[in-house]
Formats: structure tokens, sequence, C-alpha cells
């Protein structure tokens, strides 16, 4: 705290939901178990590290609206996920995903991903959209080598990766910020 400057302590008793706490530029969410979300971004990366929980979704910064997905062990740098408002084809999916500056997950990045099932809230709500097609699958970065007319997409509810989906088939989408 800066020197003049006083703590207030509010008690809103021990049966409370859950609060949003807006101070000094900030905004915290306190959960009604105890636990702290929606931490803005700080600054740097490595206090990302320290404030951010898998599944906040950040409030403030660079990456305002996007799901923070911790700490990516392919490079060890912060990893940010946004989905898309509707299902679209690849070719549409890859441009949305440029537009919010990003790209469609990688297939490592679409690995990754299945890692955090049920590790946070907006997390939570991604892999829980079912296991039927195309609930369950969201677009991969990768084309198909051998036939240029499907792509990769990765299932959230069994990890599989599959390549046999024309491109032009709406799926859900996810784009990844670094």
């Amino acid at each position: 705290m800066s020197e003049g400057s006083e703590a207030r302590e509010v008690d809103l008793g021990e049966k409370f939901g859950d609060v949003v706490v807006k101070a000094n530029g900030a905004q915290v969410k306190i959960s009604a178990d105890g636990s702290l979300h929606g931490v803005p971004a700080p600054a740097n990366d490595s206090a990302a590290k320290a404030t951010l929980e898998i599944g906040d979704v950040a409030l403030a910064g660079e990456h305002k609206g996007e799901i923070y997905g911790g700490i990516y062990p392919a490079d060890n740098k912060p990893i940010w996920f946004s989905a898309a408002p509707k299902l679209m084809d690849h070719y549409k999916a890859a441009a949305w995903a440029e537009g919010q500056g990003g790209s469609l997950p990688t297939r490592k990045q679409g690995n990754y991903l299945t890692t955090l099932k049920g590790k946070g809230a907006a997390f939570t709500e991604i892999f829980n959209r079912g296991d039927s097609f195309p609930a369950g699958y969201v677009w991969l970065a990768e084309p198909r080598t051998d036939f240029r007319d499907y792509a990769w997409c990765q299932s959230l509810s069994d990890g599989d990766q599959v390549n046999y989906y024309f491109r032009n088939t709406e799926l859900p989408v996810l784009s990844v910020r670094r």
C-alpha cells in the first residue's frame, strides 16, 4: 500500500455468493468457495503465472475477454484462448481467429487444450458442449497434407485428432493468442 492510503475491510458474511470487487482500476471475482478469479492480466508474463488461474477470463489488458490456458509447456509462455460465437467452416474459422489477433490451435496446442479439461470455469463451458458431432470438436490450424479439402480437428471429449472432415463443414472454433 502506498503511504497515506488506508485498507478497508468489508465483511459480507459466510453465506454470500460470488462477489466482484472493483477498486483502483482493478477487478477481482471472489467465488462463494473463497477462490479468486478474473485478476486482470499483468504487464509481464512472469507475473501472469502468479496471479491467474487456468480458466480465468482476463478482465483487462491485452488479453481482455480471453481465457487463460496456463503456461504452455512447449515454450513456457502463457497461452490464451477465445471461443467463436458460432460454428464456422475451416476457412472462415481461420479468418476469424486471425481477426482476433491469433490463429487456430496447432495440433500440439490442441493436444494441450485437452489437458485443460476440468481446470476452470471457462474451460468447463467449452468442454461441456457435448460429445456428439460437431459439439465435441474444434478446428485445428493444419489442413490435411494429401487432400487439402480436409483439415484436422480436435475432439475435446476424448482427445482424439481426426482429419476426415471437409473444410467446408461447420465446427466450433477456438482462437489461440500468445
